[in-house]
C-alpha cells in the first residue's frame, strides 16, 4: 500500500529524505511503529504522530492513501498548540461557553 509521510524538522534530515513530504510504500496492515525503522528513526526522536490530520500512536494502524505526519520533541509543542488555533477548535471551544 502507499502512504504519503511528512515529517516536522529536523527528522527530515535524521530520515536521509532531505524532503518534508514524500511517498512510500508499505505492506498491508502496517502500524505507525512499522514505519520508523524504514526510515530510520528511533522512536526517542517522535514526540508527535498524527495520522491524517488525527493524534494517533506507534500502534496506530495505517491504511492505503494515509498520511502520516511525525514531529520530533523541539516541535511537537508547538504543533500542538498552533493546531488548537484552527478555525475547527476555536468553533468547538466557543460553542462550550
Amino acid at each position: 500500500m502507499r502512504i504519503t509521510v511528512l515529517l516536522g524538522g529536523n527528522l527530515r534530515n535524521e530520515a536521509g529524505e532531505g524532503c518534508q513530504e514524500f511517498e512510500l510504500e508499505l505492506r498491508p496492515g502496517s502500524q505507525v511503529a512499522d514505519l520508523l525503522p524504514r526510515l530510520g528513526l528511533p522512536q526517542n526522536r517522535i514526540k508527535m504522530i498524527m495520522v491524517n490530520g488525527r493524534g494517533a500512536t506507534l500502534d496506530t494502524e495505517i491504511s492505503e492513501g494515509d498520511r502520516v505526519a511525525l514531529f520530533p520533541p523541539e516541535l511537537a509543542f508547538n504543533t500542538f498548540v498552533s493546531l488548537g488555533f484552527r478555525k475547527e477548535s476555536v468553533e468547538k471551544r466557543g460553542k462550550g461557553k
